[in-house]
């Protein structure tokens, strides 16, 4: 509760903070619209000239890139601003402030602003997933849908703590934007279904890098059915690499020079 409590106060402030400039929070969701936009019309355009790519026709890609959308959103919510300003915290000195507060630094560090402009996103974005959901041929049980919620919240979990590490990185390093950019062209694999890859891609976006959970593999079970074996994987690497991360995070601390020494 007493992280929950704090994180309900760094939301008020996230909320004041962007209400001040109106005019930037309508630009942001008018920019996120234009990027589904383009993500979706490349799709619609290509089922325009064939029914299937690698075995999912239209109704099945727009629920994994409803899927998509969703997760992605959700990270954009809760962690995406704290990622990609943990740069400046440590160029800037700021990075002692959170080390010295009797909180959990992680915690600190990654939930500190919450982009509160994506909620306008998030009820879209569950409007579209729910339509394609009910566009597919067959029906959905209620065990299907418990199961892709279980699969979303792990493919964030996965999202979040991957991501985490890459940002620890600018803490060792004294520009980490290269590595950043690293962690953008994986994630772009993540954006495809994972059975248009070849085969030892495939492999690597489930195992090595497992972008394949943020949105295909939850996807997979609406549209082809639960597969017991990744509904058993996908919590257990979730929480492999949240543990992971944390370990990173720590590891990367002893080597952390404050900016007063």
């Amino acid at each position: 509760m007493r992280y929950f409590k704090l994180w309900l106060s760094f939301f008020k402030m996230s909320w004041m903070a962007d209400l001040e400039y109106r005019l930037n929070l309508v630009l942001r969701v008018i920019g996120e619209f234009a990027w589904y936009t383009a993500q979706l019309s490349v799709f619609e355009v290509l089922y325009k000239h064939t029914s299937s790519i690698s075995g999912w026709d239209v109704h099945g890609m727009r629920v994994f890139m409803g899927t998509l959308f969703l997760t992605d959103v959700i990270y954009m919510i809760l962690f995406m601003e704290s990622m990609d300003n943990m740069a400046g915290l440590v160029k800037r000195g700021d990075l002692d402030l959170y080390l010295t507060k009797p909180i959990a630094s992680q915690f600190m560090v990654s939930c500190r602003k919450v982009a509160v402009a994506y909620f306008v996103n998030f009820a879209v974005i569950m409007v579209y997933l729910i339509w394609g959901i009910r566009q597919l041929p067959g029906p959905v049980s209620a065990v299907q849908l418990v199961t892709f919620t279980v699969l979303v919240l792990s493919g964030l979990v996965i999202l979040y703590a991957i991501r985490f590490m890459f940002a620890t990185l600018s803490v060792l390093l004294h520009d980490a934007g290269n590595i950043q950019f690293v962690w953008h062209q994986l994630y772009r694999l993540g954006t495809r279904p994972d059975p248009i890859y070849p085969s030892a891609l495939r492999m690597i976006v489930l195992s090595v890098f497992p972008v394949a959970f943020f949105a295909s593999v939850p996807a997979r079970v609406l549209v082809e059915g639960i597969e017991p074996r990744l509904l058993l994987v996908a919590p257990a690497m979730a929480v492999g690499l949240l543990y992971l991360s944390h370990f990173c995070w720590e590891r990367a601390l002893r080597s952390y020079s404050s900016a007063s020494s």
